[in-house]
């Protein structure tokens, strides 16, 4: 069968080449006519005539087709559905599901799912919980103040005073009497270890022998003993007096200070040099007789240290010579 025919302007065939008279068509002759084909001699595609014929089509026409293009569409789609079924079914981890966003290079766990409540049917509304009873955090416990620093202890206070005083029964640890010779005499314990001291003497100064008690003693220096003197010193003026000091420490000491007055009142101030506490007192006779009186200090320090004594006229009374005596003085 021939693949094309040729127009009318077709070249010659070439002799020995059968005719066209000596071949079988394969369907009756038509009359040539140009479909199919271009005049100008180039080849152009075969449709066969019964396409081209001009009647009504079938049904089962364009039904086949159509049927052949969705079983094909059909059968991809079963081949698709089973490859993924069958890579799921071998490799369960071949697709990781799903993470949130990473911080940095540390990936979040997936947040846990929590079933969502759904209302109940009933028209019943559920009970309020009861509240729970709060805490009462007990309040913390408050650390007690810092104590306060030691600041020792003075009491100063008036005694009962003898007709006799004897001084080295009294004074266990030293004691002192002053104008047993002189002005400036001054007479103590031998072994008192100098303990009880004097200050620096204030002009004017001057003995006197009419106290109403006698101070006795006994081993005593310069003078070793006296039966009773009635001797002492005194002093003339406002602001004038005596000055003395003693040892003090955390033991409690007692220092018996026998003192007078005439025409004047005196001020006793007892102080500690190691602490803060302090005492004072007075004592006034108003007229020219002396009298006497005796004043029991009672102290104690936080440490070694001292209590320093001031004996002075804090007023006189009279011109002539007003003012405070000292007699004589006792520690234990």
């Amino acid at each position: 069968m021939p693949d094309d025919d040729r127009t009318t302007g077709r070249q010659p065939e070439s002799e020995g080449r059968p005719s066209d008279a000596g071949r079988r068509r394969p369907y009756p002759a038509t009359p040539r006519t140009s479909y199919g084909y271009r005049t100008t001699g180039r080849r152009g595609a075969v449709v066969p005539p019964h396409l081209l014929e001009d009647r009504p089509r079938r049904l089962s026409e364009f039904l086949m087709p159509a049927a052949v293009i969705l079983a094909g569409v059909l059968i991809v789609v079963a081949f698709g559905f089973i490859l993924s079924r069958a890579v799921r079914d071998d490799d369960p981890q071949a697709i990781p599901p799903a993470q949130p966003p990473a911080l940095g290079n540390l990936p979040v766990s997936p947040a846990d799912q929590f079933p969502i409540p759904l209302p109940s049917a009933s028209d019943e509304p559920s009970p309020s919980p009861t509240p729970s009873k709060a805490r009462t955090t007990p309040p913390p416990a408050t650390s007690k103040p810092p104590a306060p620093p030691d600041r020792g202890s003075v009491k100063v206070a008036r005694g009962d005073l003898p007709g006799r005083v004897d001084l080295s029964a009294e004074g266990t640890r030293d004691w002192v009497h002053w104008g047993q010779q002189s002005t400036f005499s001054l007479e103590r314990r031998e072994d008192g270890d100098f303990q009880i001291l004097e200050g620096a003497p204030t002009a004017p100064r001057f003995r006197h022998g009419f106290s109403p008690q006698l101070f006795s003693w006994s081993g005593g220096s310069p003078v070793a003993t006296s039966d009773g003197t009635p001797t002492g010193i005194r002093t003339c003026g406002k602001g004038n007096g005596f000055s003395i000091s003693a040892p003090a420490g955390p033991a409690t000491r007692t220092l018996r200070l026998y003192v007078g007055a005439l025409a004047g009142r005196g001020k006793l101030t007892a102080k500690l040099t190691t602490g803060s506490a302090a005492a004072s007192a007075t004592f006034e006779e108003r007229g020219n007789n002396l009298d006497t009186a005796v004043f029991v200090i009672t102290y104690r320090a936080p440490k070694n240290g001292k209590i320093s004594l001031s004996w002075i006229t804090e007023e006189a009374f009279s011109q002539d010579c007003g003012g405070v005596a000292l007699e004589a003085a006792t520690l234990r």
